[in-house]
């Protein structure tokens, strides 16, 4: 086991703060991995995944998407955020921990919940150069196809919606219908690891068989009897997978 420190790291666009935090444990050249929260989510829910990954020598950053939650500690307003002005944040933050002096830049690594899985695998494809392996745990592709299901019941796309408690506007669901994101899948050819629960009622479990056909490369693991979200020892077993993923793609 390594130790590590925990400090503040917030990275900025045009102007708005993203609040963050850098998981460094005591080793040179060590890989790092971002890890996105989902909808409504913020980097709280991420704490044990990145003390597992420091105390195994991977640094980790987690953050807060500006708009990303009603409440959280980043600038901007859901009604604001998309999956697209995630999609900006994420790259910014991409650019600042690559200059962290003992991340080694090559194994950079990207793990996204739910929404967030969505919008590592925006950024992953669009560097796809610079991703060294993306981790989708119960990922939100479906949020595609219910955005376009539930547009079909309106003339128009409505100015604001209420999704999971959380107050979107149309900026939200025009940015997921400007894109298939099966399609866009198909630009990385990385490693891929796609962690689901057989029993998610919220995103289901055939649009990461999908999404696991449509990647070039890669393995979708499903946790028999799980939700939407993995807690107890299946929250354990998950964070172990993703660890040995990223373990195994850095040759450590």
């Amino acid at each position: 086991m390594y130790d590590y420190k925990v400090r503040q790291m917030n990275v900025f666009r045009n102007g708005k703060k993203i609040y963050g935090e850098l998981y460094m444990p005591e080793v040179e050249n060590c890989p790092i991995a971002v890890i996105s929260h989902g909808l409504n989510g913020t980097h709280e829910g991420s704490l044990d995944i990145a003390d597992t990954f420091a105390e195994n020598g991977i640094a980790s950053y987690i953050f807060d998407y500006c708009g990303g939650a009603n409440i959280n500690m980043s600038d901007g307003k859901t009604t604001d955020m998309s999956v697209l002005t995630e999609a900006r944040d994420l790259s910014v933050i991409i650019d600042e921990v690559k200059k962290i002096p003992q991340i080694d830049p090559n194994k950079l690594f990207l793990l996204g919940k739910s929404q967030g899985a969505y919008v590592s695998t925006i950024v992953a494809c669009e560097r796809h150069g610079e991703v060294a392996g993306l981790i989708g745990l119960y990922p939100g592709y479906g949020l595609y196809d219910l955005v376009v299901d539930e547009m079909k019941k309106y003339d128009e796309i409505p100015s604001s919606m209420d999704v999971l408690s959380v107050p979107l506007s149309d900026r939200y669901f025009k940015d997921i219908l400007s894109f298939d994101i099966y399609e866009k899948m198909k630009r990385y050819y990385g490693n891929v690891l796609l962690i689901h629960g057989s029993e998610d009622s919220i995103i289901p479990l055939e649009t990461a068989e999908k999404a696991a056909e449509s990647f070039p490369h890669a393995k979708l693991i499903v946790i028999e009897g799980a939700e939407h979200g993995f807690h107890g020892p299946e929250r354990n077993e998950v964070i172990r997978l993703a660890l040995d993923f990223i373990k195994k793609e850095s040759g450590l």
